[in-house]
């Protein structure tokens, strides 16, 4: 947990970029100061017209209620469906009473409490107690769509032992194609970025040493306040140093994987790398994955350094051997520097959350990065319990918020 023999390594170069594009080096650190901004430029195109109501996400449907969903370029209507018979309730225990007035630490469920009831001056004219988030909505909407509702995605991780859903959620810059700067738009608050900008932008994830460091401590901190506040769930640290090399996937190796993760493989765009994991002191093989991008979500935050992204993937364990496999080494590039060297440092809770930080060195190129993972099967499983009879918030709702919550709380916590 101590950064001092990372820091007091002076042979390795400055940060480098870790990029959904091949990275630029030379390009300017990722830490712009607001004030070196370009004055957004003001589109003269004509914005399409705000609808007056918001449709209703199919998450968030009662079964009693018909909507109109847009399906494949039309609407359909979803009839309501029968309501179930509610359950008989057992009346609720007595409230039991504590020496010293406080309760016993007890851990909490696997996801955070639903949203807080509105009360007085906070509710609207229709007195409703709850009104909902668009960022939380919306970042609700992607992930619905994109695991829950992906047949394809679900039926490759139940045919592949060894599968699984990645959720994660990067801290960065998105970085416009045509300036090579920040982007900047009309904006001054956080935001989803539409998928027609975000295609001519990429997104870059790094932070400096300092923030790095700064970032450690205050992860540290947590830890150590989650284990003396009774009222707060355990924060649990884990430090891990793993090397990484990615060998190319042939066709041999592809013919060994499950009808359905390669169909999976067939939707992407360019040829799937196998990235082996080794644990960097005794060498032994941890992990063989190829990982697939399933979709990616860009949300621009102008008030702090970091925007976020938000990507859904699958990790596929691959089944052979990897003796016939050709490792991918670049130009100029030999079999040392093409390794990735990992010093992580993992911080979980809930059995919902897990955030990273890990230094990646490789060759002369010294990088450092921030991320966050929501569980997928804790995901899952808030779906699968979802009372349809129940109006939002709910346990999906709230777990998704939970991850926007931490990437705000933390990119604060790192702006200067």
């Amino acid at each position: 947990m101590d950064l001092t023999s990372i820091l007091a390594d002076s042979s390795v170069v400055q940060p480098r970029r870790t990029s959904s594009n091949p990275p630029s080096i030379a390009a300017a650190s990722p830490a712009i100061s607001v004030a070196k901004l370009p004055s957004p430029q003001i589109s003269t195109k004509p914005t399409r017209k705000r609808k007056r109501h918001d449709p209703k996400p199919i998450w968030a449907v009662l079964e009693h209620e018909q909507v109109d969903l847009p399906i494949n370029g039309h609407t359909e209507s979803r009839q309501p469906r029968p309501l179930q018979t509610p359950v008989a309730r057992a009346p609720p225990p007595p409230v039991p009473s504590y020496a010293n007035g406080r309760p016993p630490h007890v851990a909490r469920p696997a996801v955070g409490p639903t949203a807080r009831e509105l009360t007085g001056w906070q509710r609207p004219i229709t007195d409703d107690p709850y009104v909902y988030d668009e960022m939380v909505r919306r970042t609700c909407d992607f992930i619905w769509n994109h695991v829950v509702e992906d047949r394809a995605l679900r039926t490759a991780v139940e045919q592949s032992p060894g599968a699984e859903i990645e959720i994660e959620a990067r801290w960065g810059q998105i970085i416009d194609l045509s300036t090579g700067r920040r982007l900047v738009s009309v904006n001054e608050t956080e935001c989803v970025i539409r998928q027609d900008v975000a295609a001519g932008t990429k997104f870059e994830s790094t932070m400096s040493v300092m923030q790095h460091k700064k970032m450690n401590e205050f992860l540290n901190e947590q830890v150590g306040k989650s284990k003396n506040t009774p009222s707060r769930t355990d924060v649990n640290y884990k430090h891990t140093k793993e090397v990484d090399m990615f060998y190319d996937l042939d066709q041999a190796g592809f013919d060994l994987l499950a009808p359905g993760v390669r169909e999976i493989i067939a939707r992407q765009q360019h040829r799937q790398r196998i990235r082996v994991t080794r644990d960097m002191k005794t060498g032994q093989v941890l992990r063989k994955i190829i990982k697939c991008r399933i979709g990616n979500l860009e949300i621009s935050s102008p008030l702090t350094e970091w925007d976020y992204r938000i990507g859904i993937n699958v990790e596929i364990s691959y089944p052979g051997p990897l003796e016939s496999l050709k490792p991918v080494i670049d130009k100029d590039q030999t079999i040392a520097t093409s390794e990735r060297k990992k010093d992580r440092m993992s911080y979980s809770w809930l059995s919902a959350y897990q955030i990273d930080l890990t230094q990646v060195v490789q060759g002369t190129n010294k990088n450092h990065e921030l991320e966050l993972e929501l569980d997928a099967k804790t995901l899952l499983k808030t779906t699968e319990k979802m009372d349809m009879q129940e109006p939002p918030p709910n346990d999906y709702e709230a777990l998704v918020a939970g991850m926007l919550n931490n990437l705000r709380v933390l990119s604060r916590e790192m702006t200067t």
